[in-house]
């Protein structure tokens, strides 16, 4: 289970950044501020719901692997993985998470704008 989720969230990392440098790209050298406000909002919706869609997937990954770990079987537990699992800042991970998407988010709308 722990290798599927984490093949999760792996799957969606080039998506997204493919897809916030192409809405860079088209920011920079298409122009977008300069465009009609249709165009301004579908570019900007991409980015929000692009943004939003990777804050969920990602929360859920980090989600899952935090309730894995605590349901480690004992044999492992003991073992090195087991204790840096324990250690591991998960909470903290679900907010970076939030913070850096909803960030790079922002400012590519305000960038449109």
């Amino acid at each position: 289970m722990i290798d599927t989720r984490t093949s999760d969230g792996r799957a969606m990392i080039m998506p997204y950044v493919v897809a916030v440098s192409a809405l860079l790209a088209l920011i920079v050298f298409g122009d977008v501020a300069n465009q009609d406000s249709s165009v301004k909002l579908a570019v900007a919706t991409f980015a929000v719901l692009g943004s939003l869609w990777t804050m969920m997937w990602w929360d859920g990954v980090v989600g899952d692997v935090s309730k894995l770990a605590k349901d480690q079987p004992e044999g492992v537990k003991g073992s090195n993985i087991g204790k840096s699992f324990d250690n591991m800042p998960f909470a903290a991970m679900r907010v970076i998470n939030v913070v850096v998407i909803s960030l790079i988010g922002l400012s590519q709308v305000l960038a449109i704008y």
